[in-house]
């Protein structure tokens, strides 16, 4: 048997001998594999279980730590531990910008990512899609946030000196007429025309498609906010309220607002109760708690209503070929709604308060037109405005 080691001479790079045992002491704090916490001191063996032992564990602790180091396994981490707070829809997009930053960082450590790393990432992959890019910042600043604060991984954040002027996003200044709408919206409820008949068919989903239409403009609700209503946000009639929480900002200024249901928006109410009375579900009625349901009683999802607007579209031969002002989007109800206030010179405050923003300036995004303000000041004249002839 070998006899224990007494002092430290010839030992590997950064491993000391103390209480016995043998320490492997790394230039920053890692995690010890063992206890799953950052330490500045790892303990591989103990003296009287030789140098082999003590090599052994430290081959497994540096393959640890180079692994554990990776982006693959901060982004691993963040998306266990830090998704959990956000929607499903979120989940599922923050799920797919991790995965494309863990393989496009993939020979990188936490470590090793730099501001002009992150530049080049972006410039390589999203020139053309400045909003793209800013959406993939917004998360790389949280996610470098968690490796600093939780994974004790590095000290800076590299994403708070990144530069994203090439990156700005053009305001959305396409507006659809009233026209449009009532013809992208009757479009939904009925099918293309088939070539054996040569008719079109009532859709299944064109009435409640129409309701989601008139709720959005209504509401001035995002397309998120609109399809998920629930019947418990409802209270009362007409003159009651709805309670909105945008979940954009559910998570940041949580504000909310209670509409006041007005005639039109009752119409649309009780037009969507009626039409969920008629689903049934294996013969008996269909039990939900949504106001906008489809026929299995879930919300439906982004791309569900996406698609059935897309399609209504699409048979009105509106396609991504077709002109700018053609391609109507249904966000643009939203600010269709909050233009159309504006034209009626409504309050601005009364227009932010409606969007559930926290700045005017926000809001003034929303209205896409110049509406011209209005000057009643009557000022009379100082001086006379008749001469007399005679002081000619």
């Amino acid at each position: 048997m070998n006899r224990s080691r007494k002092t430290g001479k010839g030992l590997p790079r950064r491993v000391y001998i103390r209480d016995n045992s043998y320490w492997f002491v790394p230039a920053e704090p890692i995690v010890d594999p063992k206890s799953k916490q950052v330490r500045k001191w790892i303990k591989l063996a103990r003296v009287a279980d030789g140098e082999a032992a003590m090599h052994l564990a430290l081959a497994g602790l540096l393959t640890h730590a180079v692994d554990n180091e990776s982006m693959a396994y901060a982004c691993a981490e963040f998306k266990k531990h830090k998704l959990k707070r956000y929607s499903d829809e979120t989940q599922a997009t923050y799920g797919r910008y991790l995965d494309t930053m863990a393989e496009a960082f993939a020979d990188f450590s936490a470590r090793q990512v730099t501001t002009k790393s992150w530049s080049q990432f972006l410039r390589q992959n999203f020139s053309d899609r400045p909003n793209t890019a800013q959406k993939y910042t917004a998360l790389a600043r949280k996610l470098f946030k968690y490796i600093i604060s939780e994974l004790g991984l590095r000290e800076d954040n590299p994403i708070d000196q990144i530069e994203l002027d090439d990156y700005e996003t053009e305001r959305r200044l396409i507006l659809p007429t009233h026209e449009q709408v009532q013809a992208i919206r009757q479009a939904g409820m009925m099918s293309k025309v088939r070539s054996d008949t040569g008719k079109a068919l009532p859709t299944a989903s064109g009435p409640m498609f129409a309701c989601l239409v008139d709720a959005a403009y209504l509401l001035w609700a995002r397309a998120v906010d609109v399809r998920t209503l629930k019947e418990s946000q409802i209270e009362g009639e007409i003159g009651g309220h709805i309670r909105l929480k945008p979940s954009k900002t559910a998570k940041t200024s949580g504000k909310s607002v209670d509409i006041l249901i007005t005639p039109a928006i009752w119409d649309v109410i009780q037009r969507a109760r009626a039409i969920k009375r008629e689903y049934k579900v294996h013969g008996k009625p269909l039990i939900t708690g949504y106001l906008f349901p489809t026929r299995k009683g879930t919300a439906y999802g982004k791309s569900g209503l996406f698609s059935m607007w897309d399609r209504a579209r699409d048979r009105l031969g509106i396609n991504k070929d077709s002109p700018a002002e053609e391609r109507i989007q249904f966000r643009d109800l939203r600010a269709l709604g909050a233009t159309d206030a504006a034209r009626t010179k409504l309050p601005m405050e009364q227009i932010q308060a409606r969007l559930a923003h926290t700045s005017p300036q926000t809001s003034e995004i929303y209205i896409k037109e110049v509406i011209a303000q209005v000057s009643e000041i009557d000022l009379p004249l100082p001086w006379p405005t008749k001469q007399n002839s005679t002081e000619y």
